[in-house]
């Protein structure tokens, strides 16, 4: 997948703004403040439908304008012209658009753009709580099996019903429909889960060298109840316990990616500078599997590299990103240095006042 052009109105600071992206790099540069980040923020919305920074989809309507707009003309790698629009109003309403026709659901513009983001804050996919880690594999089954989305969304309705029905000590009659609702789907996406994880690994594990040859790291599926016994089983288990507190305690959202070293939980063993680079190596190696299943490439968004990568390991990732075949988007203070460190020239951009603006190429 390549962005051919990218457009925003009245997003954050920018009026508006019209990119015409290389089909490979895309570098901008921009003092902090500036709106650089922004340029990948609009990327990311129609990737995910929200946005990767704090704050709410209020924030994203630019000052005195009460709606803003996002438009992404992308070319598949089969040759197909794909056109997403996204427009949200201050008062909520969003409209989507693909190819010319309206469509309801987010998910169903998500699915064309495979969008991967490193930025300073990814570390916390390691050392937050599992809900970034499910995140994350869940982007990547979402993006290979068609079947997952459906599954999550039955189950998360599911699970909140059962949930009301525990808070609310209604009848719980009931409990033994929801139960069985939860663990029949529950399996079905843990079974999709597990496969993903044995899929994926040797790339975490051949990704993680390349960037921390002294590590050897181990990648695992915490599939969210005892192993033991099957999920209804667990679920009837803890019965009485979810009933007292109100809510569902075992299932797949409370799942988790076990990343360890040496069998001890990586984020207690690793630097921080370390961590950086496990994250870097989990991002590239979701590209690299997706690739492979789908023969297609993920859409590379990357925030002040220079931060995040001393130089040795930032010409180590772009090369791993040439290698992939990826677009990619990264921002960085000063794009020179970064730009030498591609083997094809980059397309570099400025930011600077809320106006973009395209640097000669040589």
């Amino acid at each position: 997948m390549r962005l051919n052009a990218l457009k925003t109105i009245s997003f954050r600071n920018f009026k508006r703004f019209d990119l015409a992206a290389s089909p490979n790099a895309n570098l901008i540069g921009g003092l902090n403040g500036s709106g650089k980040t922004s340029l990948i923020e609009a990327i990311y919305l129609l990737g995910f439908g929200r946005s990767f920074r704090p704050g709410g989809y209020k924030q994203l309507i630019n000052h005195n304008e009460t709606e803003f707009t996002v438009f992404c003309e992308a070319l598949s790698d089969t040759g197909d012209v794909i056109k997403i629009g996204l427009r949200r109003t201050s008062e909520g309403e969003i409209q989507l658009r693909l190819n010319g026709d309206t469509v309801h659901k987010l998910s169903e513009i998500a699915r064309h753009i495979p969008v991967q983001l490193f930025t300073p804050e990814s570390v916390e996919l390691i050392l937050s709580g599992p809900s970034l880690r499910r995140q994350f594999m869940d982007w990547g089954v979402f993006h290979v099996e068609h079947a997952f989305y459906d599954l999550w969304v039955a189950y998360t309705k599911s699970l909140k019903q059962r949930n009301h029905l525990l808070r609310s000590k209604g009848d719980m009659r009931q409990d033994s429909f929801w139960r069985a609702q939860i663990a029949r789907l529950g399996h079905e996406i843990t079974e999709l889960r597990s496969v993903y994880i044995q899929e994926i690994e040797n790339f975490i594990t051949n990704s993680a060298t390349f960037f921390l040859p002294d590590v050897k790291l181990e990648v695992g599926l915490k599939q969210g109840w005892d192993q033991s016994s099957s999920l209804a089983e667990a679920l009837e288990k803890h019965t009485e316990r979810d009933r007292r507190y109100g809510h569902t305690s075992v299932g797949p959202h409370k799942a988790d990616l076990k990343l360890t070293v040496d069998g001890v939980d990586a984020k207690l063993v690793l630097s921080r500078g370390q961590l950086k680079l496990l994250v870097a190596s989990l991002k590239l190696a979701q590209a690299a599997h997706y690739n492979a299943k789908k023969d297609s490439s993920c859409i590379f968004l990357v925030d002040d590299i220079t931060s995040e990568l001393d130089e040795a390991n930032q010409e180590k990732f772009i090369t791993a990103l040439e290698q992939l075949g990826c677009q990619s988007f990264i921002t960085a203070i000063d794009s020179s240095p970064v730009a030498r460190l591609f083997k094809q020239n980059p397309r570099v951009f400025h930011v600077e006042h809320g106006i973009l603006k395209q640097q000669t190429e040589n």
